[in-house]
């Protein structure tokens, strides 16, 4: 009895054991009733899940996220702007600003992510860049700087005009930059905010914020959810962009062309969730971290070193779970191609950056990774060459060579007058 108890105790302990080493499987992908949707890790770029991802689509009040962030690169929260004569008339949701109203950048951009008011994008971008339309070229040149070679931006509020365009995975990478800004997170998350009186009839202004995910007293609340912002107009449907961090992992989701707010923030939520549950952050390099080597000669190897941290979003099912720490192993094997680059007569010091490489994990590029020198080198070229290649010698031999030639030339007419001497004595000779 003993020994039966013994091995049914062994077997639950190895099945135990055995069920706790073997990762989780990967869950399915949802269904997303969006056209185009993206859910992109922050820190790498990395595309978790893709809904027709590049595929053109309008994106309505989104647009406010690349005016934010085009607002909090060129000015001052505390910068003055005086409302002028178009922005009053900007069609659709509006908060009622009124010519000769004088309010900061940071009123202003409380009503257009809060309350997603046009006429506070109008006047925003007035501001900024003098007309609307300067500031729709700003705008694009910042989305080509992004990578968002799909989109083109022809008004800062979103209100829908045939080329004013974009895709879920554009617009996810122009959220992506705005979350790097704190104040664009500060403000995006505040609930409702008080407008000071107006200089103007003394009226006092109120916006609330209309991102449910991050309402704690709404049924689509989210606890992970960092910022986001909403969007619609008839053409454009229902449009979303959103943050979520969860134990410092950020993702990013952006849906387009949504039938119904219901929709788009409970299958933001669906991406959210599957995007932490079945994906892990991984660390590859350390800034700093001895990633390779460069052999100059027999005698000098350059170590090269991390110039940044470099993270992998792994699945989860790829990695091994330790039981004992709860962590988990890197299964994980990331390759290093270096340029071809010849550094025999190269100086530079240590932590410089010397050699450029690409990053891949099973062939698949990553990203790209400077590496930095672990170590100084101070190439001295050999006597001779310092000679030749100094200023004094060069003027010398600039100086020599006509001379030399001048008398190369001498010798070789000598001879040729000496060969033509002999050549007519011998046929006198041959004459006699």
């Amino acid at each position: 009895m003993k020994k039966i108890l013994f091995l049914i105790t062994a077997l639950f302990i190895t099945l135990s054991i055995t069920h706790g080493m073997i990762a989780k499987a990967e869950d399915k992908p949802p269904e997303i009733e969006a056209d185009g949707a993206v859910l992109m890790d922050i820190t790498t770029g990395q595309i978790i899940y893709g809904k027709n991802d590049t595929k053109i689509l309008a994106p309505a009040s989104t647009t406010k996220v690349m005016t934010a962030l085009l607002t909090l690169e060129n000015t001052n929260l505390n910068d003055k702007v005086t409302i002028g004569k178009k922005p009053p008339t900007a069609e659709g949701t509006s908060i009622g600003l009124k010519e000769g109203e004088v309010y900061t950048v940071n009123d202003l951009l409380h009503g257009l992510l809060l309350e997603s008011a046009n006429d506070c994008a109008e006047a925003l971008a007035e501001h900024i860049g003098g007309s609307v339309e300067n500031f729709a070229k700003m705008m694009n040149d910042k989305a080509k700087k992004l990578g968002a070679k799909d989109t083109h931006f022809v008004n800062p509020s979103g209100l829908y005009e045939k080329d004013h365009k974009t895709t879920a995975y554009d617009l996810s990478l122009i959220t992506r930059e705005a979350i790097k800004n704190p104040k664009f997170i500060k403000i995006g998350r505040e609930f409702v905010y008080k407008f000071p009186q107006s200089n103007i009839d003394g009226q006092e202004k109120w916006v609330s914020n209309k991102n449910d995910l991050i309402r704690e007293n709404n049924t689509h609340y989210y606890k992970y959810a960092l910022v986001g912002k909403t969007g619609y107009t008839t053409n454009s449907r229902h449009t979303y962009t959103c943050a979520a961090e969860k134990d410092g992992h950020i993702l990013v989701a952006s849906l387009l062309y949504s039938q119904s707010k219901q929709y788009y923030f409970d299958d933001t939520k669906k991406l959210f969730e599957y995007g932490f549950n079945n994906f892990q952050l991984v660390k590859l390099f350390s800034e700093g971290e001895q990633v390779d080597t460069y052999k100059v000669d027999d005698s000098l190897t350059i170590p090269l070193l991390s110039s940044k941290d470099v993270y992998y979003l792994a699945k989860k099912s790829e990695l091994k779970q330790q039981i004992s720490r709860g962590k988990y192993e890197k299964l994980i094997k990331p390759e290093i191609n270096i340029e071809d680059k010849n550094l025999e007569e190269v100086s530079f010091k240590k932590g410089e950056k010397i050699l450029s490489s690409k990053v891949l994990i099973n062939n698949t590029e990553i990203t790209d990774l400077k590496l930095t020198s672990g170590i100084d080198r101070n190439y001295t070229k050999p006597l001779l060459l310092r000679k030749i290649t100094s200023t004094n010698y060069r003027t010398y031999i600039i100086v020599l060579i006509p001379i030399v030639l001048g008398v190369s030339l001498i010798i070789y007419k000598h001879r040729l007058r000496r060969r033509k001497r002999l050549f007519l004595k011998k046929k006198y000779k041959l004459k006699i």
